[in-house]
């Protein structure tokens, strides 16, 4: 592993030596994936376990609560394997060597956020001074179903039927650098299908222009060596420092806020 230690900042010189101390020892994923959501589901079962009935009072499931509970279940599952797998490529892939994976993101720019919610990043992928974004879909497919992107939606190309909204990060990590002067050659993102099921994805035009290029975790091996390809591996501190500003840490005995969770995570 090449590490660049130039340019940390003063006030960012402890964070960088735990981030240095880390890679030493050989971990290339760093975080907890899955935490975002972990939080998230916390306040959405924590909403459900506590509305209040009286005895008289039939109850019945909110299916909707009970949905979204389900889909983040989901998610938590889809970001776990998908860092396991990378964990595994990292590791016994010699053409993927210098590559460094950041799982659960997520940057508040405070009053310069333009929505509701902090956008959150499931995995950030990095290897030199280039970024690469790569969002878990634990998506249900068929055998050979073909799908498409179409205007950020994820489409059953066959039926039309839409499938799930998918939407970029990577302008957040082009903000990020650009504030903190830290030069960034390249970036680029994808939305990666999770699952064992042996499906189809259209590449259009759109595809090609997107930062959610919509990939199956089959094909990922092959599109991250294509993407290192040529490139200097030189992992930069300061670089890594800065990502490692927006990790979602753990959270330990709170009591949540469901509606605060849902505005942090977009739910």
């Amino acid at each position: 592993m090449k590490l660049n230690q130039d340019g940390i900042k003063p006030e960012d010189k402890q964070l960088a030596v735990n981030v240095r101390n880390y890679l030493i020892t050989g971990n290339r994923v760093i975080g907890d994936p899955g935490e975002g959501l972990r939080q998230t589901l916390a306040g959405l079962e924590n909403e459900r376990d506590n509305k209040e009935y009286s005895k008289t009072d039939w109850v019945v499931k909110d299916a909707e609560l009970e949905q979204q509970i389900f889909l983040t279940k989901a998610g938590i599952t889809g970001e776990e394997k998908l860092c396991d797998y990378l964990s595994t490529l990292i590791k016994y892939d010699d053409k993927l060597n210098g590559l460094v994976a950041f799982a659960s993101l997520a940057y508040d720019f405070g009053t310069e956020n333009n929505k509701d919610y902090i956008p959150d990043t499931d995995t950030l992928l990095v290897y030199g001074n280039h970024l690469l974004v790569v969002d878990a879909k634990n998506l249900k497919t068929k055998h050979n179903q073909v799908l498409m992107l179409s205007e950020g939606t994820v489409i059953d190309a066959d039926k039309g039927k839409e499938l799930i909204e998918v939407h970029p990060s990577t302008h957040i990590w082009q903000k990020v650098m650009e504030n903190a002067n830290i030069p960034l050659e390249s970036i680029d993102g994808y939305v990666c299908i999770v699952n064992d099921t042996q499906i189809e994805i259209m590449r259009t035009d759109e595809w090609y222009s997107s930062h959610t290029k919509l990939i199956h975790v089959s094909e990922l091996k092959d599109i991250l060596e294509e993407w290192v390809e040529g490139k200097d591996n030189t992992l930069h501190l300061n670089m890594l420092t800065e990502i490692a500003k927006a990790q979602i840490k753990k959270e330990k005995n709170v009591q949540f806020d469901v509606d605060s969770i849902k505005r942090k995570f977009g739910v």
